[in-house]
């Protein structure tokens, strides 16, 4: 295992087995315990797989987020990778100390306050006294509780209690640490002090495991993700490219089924389907979410050129051309809507158009359409945006608010825009009217 490596996962498989008869467990367990193998008459039959041929690496002070459905096998890998039971073939190799923080690993007495919590918790770590009080001091300050520090737990909210577990747990130190599911309460300024503390963490070698349904975390907190589909890998890069095409999937999923949990509906080549569409008319390849179709967009242009990146600098305006095609000759009432994302996939911005009311005619061609918006000033800070383009049944929008009834078409998060120093800030979620210059019937 070369040095650079932290953990190393090589062919890893996971069975669980199902017992006919209790007796069988105890047979299963025991032998288990005191010969680290299983007897052949229970190594067989029934069982449920929740790995199968896991195989990956991650590097020193890497930070990685372990994305998928319930029951994709997340926390079976973790667990594997704690110690907590052996895997069933493969091997995994851990270069260094590792810490978990799962759901209940820090369990504090509502009697006790957070700092007697604290100091109880931390005094299994062999540390001096002066260090001791020093890691009590850091999670003082850290948690921002004041006097509530010194009350009983019971007296703490729900949020200064998890950020209290959260302070205490990682303020031991290790080479490797993983977490499960547990950064999920807390405003949007706790959540940036805790991306800061996993920042600092890695920033000193600490390498990052990440377990969670919040896909905006992944991408604030990792720089790389991998996606687990049924016990296997379906995908491992960028955080934001794996991210993007695992909402994909379960927005085609929800298309299909109410319970997006459910591993009877599953799409092969799912990961390769949700990026690998090519623009007919502009060449750019694009994320399309679903829609009920009629109209689809067929080409972007951003200002004046089919790339898949801009930089704009300052207040540079900004023009978005699309190219339609609607595949029945009929009358449309259709509204846009462009979205930007910043990376860590918080939405910052939407701007939209009135309503494009266009005829296509029965001898046209092709039933092409196109329309031209332009921004004088396009008013965000600078820093690396996504832009997503929705187009939408103006109809059906004004009876009825089903994304099934007015989604026709969407292309997720598939333009890159890079805005230079000195542009002119907004607030999130603004909404701006954004100038409809041409647009008519399609002959």
């Amino acid at each position: 295992m070369s040095a650079d490596v932290a953990i190393q996962v090589e062919g890893v498989s996971k069975r669980y087995p199902l017992f006919a008869h209790p007796w069988h467990a105890v047979r299963y367990l025991a032998s288990l315990i005191w010969r680290g193998t299983v007897p052949a008459s229970l190594s067989t039959g029934h069982g449920v797989q929740a790995l199968s041929d896991i195989g990956f690496n991650v590097g020193k002070g890497e930070r990685v987020g372990l994305v998928g459905r319930n029951g994709a096998g997340k926390s079976t890998l973790l667990k594997l990778l704690a110690g907590n039971f052996p895997p069933t073939t493969g091997r995994l190799t851990i270069n260094g100390t590792v810490y978990c923080l799962f759901p209940g690993a820090v369990s504090f007495s509502f009697e006790q306050s957070a700092e007697e919590n604290a100091r109880q918790y931390l005094s299994y770590l062999g540390l001096t006294p002066q260090e001791l009080q020093a890691r009590i001091d850091e999670i003082r300050d850290f948690t921002e509780l004041g006097e509530y520090f010194y009350q009983p737990t019971k007296n703490l909210s729900l949020g200064m209690r998890v950020r209290a577990e959260f302070a205490v747990a990682t303020a031991q130190s290790a080479d490797v640490v993983i977490i499960d599911e547990v950064l999920g309460a807390g405003d949007i300024y706790w959540s940036e002090k805790i991306a800061r503390r996993m920042d600092k963490m890695c920033a000193d070698g600490t390498t990052l495991l990440l377990v969670s349904h919040s896909l905006s975390q992944v991408n604030r907190y990792c720089e790389r993700a991998v996606w687990i589909e049924r016990g296997r890998v379906l995908m491992d890069g960028p955080a934001l490219e794996v991210t993007k095409r695992y909402e994909g999937f379960l927005e085609r999923l929800s298309w299909q089924t109410d319970d997006l949990d459910d591993k009877s509906v599953a799409l092969d080549g799912a990961a390769e389907e949700m990026g690998n569409e090519v623009l007919s008319d502009s060449g750019q390849t694009v994320t399309r979410w679903p829609g009920k179709g009629g109209v689809r967009v067929t080409g972007v242009w951003l200002n004046g050129r089919a790339a898949q990146k801009l930089e704009l600098v300052k207040n540079d305006p900004l023009e978005v051309r699309l190219m339609l095609r609607a595949r029945e000759a009929g009358d449309y009432n259709l509204r846009y809507l462009l979205t930007f994302w910043d990376a860590n996939g918080k939405r910052m911005a939407a701007v939209e158009n009135e309503t494009d009311r266009f005829s296509v005619a029965p001898s046209a061609k092709d039933g092409t359409h196109e329309v031209l918006f332009s921004r004088a000033g396009f008013g965000l800070k600078s820093g690396l945006y996504y832009l997503t383009l929705t187009v939408s049944d103006a109809w059906a929008t004004a009876h009825t608010t089903s994304e099934y009834a007015t989604r026709v078409d969407v292309l997720y998060k598939s333009f890159e825009i890079e805005v230079k120093a000195h542009a002119l800030a907004v607030q999130p979620e603004s909404l701006y009217q954004l100038n409809l210059v041409s647009g008519g019937d399609a002959r």
